[in-house]
């Protein structure tokens, strides 16, 4: 499945947005900015196996909300963010069952669990003075729904270490949104803040796709 022709072209299609991302906007961006998420959702509809028909969905949302979220005017954000949140919602109901139950946690589990959720909880806090007060319950509310997405995938009993991997990098570009959105621009080294978190988000869609793929 790593030679798939979807899977190939969906990381063409990150590193044209990626370039592309660095000029004017033009009408045509917010759908070359969807096709890779479009194209993941494809490559997981390729198995024969119905719980991925839930990744696919995810995808799919995730597609809708690059769409929303790369169209001018800050009317987009929220749908944007409805977007993500039914995507992480479809993304924890399928890692959920592939997790390792509650009743079974060593203290490998409970620490990253613990880990995820103080992080989360910190970061919330603090950049809750800068949201505007209508963002602050739907962003305590993809907070949550995130946090139990990640926890699914970094308790999983999936074979493949790129599941935990890709949700990490998927959750560090919403950090990365976050505080260019909410706190300050920022840059690392040749890169703006805007490639950075396109760079994590991509690479975790990218792999959280494969890791589940390879792990039927």
């Amino acid at each position: 499945m790593l030679q798939s022709p979807l899977l190939i072209l969906a990381i063409v299609s990150a590193v044209i947005f990626c370039l592309l991302r660095q000029r004017d906007f033009f009408a045509l961006r917010p759908f070359v900015k969807a096709a890779m998420a479009v194209l993941l959702a494809v490559y997981c509809l390729q198995t024969p196996t119905v719980p991925l028909y839930i990744m696919a969905a995810g995808f799919a949302l995730s597609a809708l909300g690059d769409f929303f979220l790369d169209l001018r005017g800050e009317k987009w954000f929220l749908p944007g963010l409805i977007s993500f949140f039914i995507a992480h919602v479809a993304f924890a109901v399928y890692l959920l069952p592939h997790a390792v139950p509650l009743s079974m946690y060593t203290g490998f589990e409970w620490g990253k669990s613990a880990a995820l959720i103080a992080a989360t909880l910190g970061f919330y806090i603090w950049l809750k003075p800068a949201l505007p007060s209508d963002m602050k319950i739907p962003v305590a509310a993809y907070s949550v729904v995130i946090t139990i997405m990640g926890i699914a995938a970094l308790t999983t009993t999936l074979p493949s270490l790129l599941v935990p991997i890709g949700a990490v990098l998927f959750i560090a570009s919403d950090v990365v949104l976050s505080v260019e959105r909410f706190k300050f621009k920022f840059k690392f080294l040749f890169l703006a803040d805007k490639q950075i978190n396109w760079t994590l988000y991509a690479s975790g869609q990218i792999l959280l796709a494969v890791g589940v793929v390879s792990g039927i």
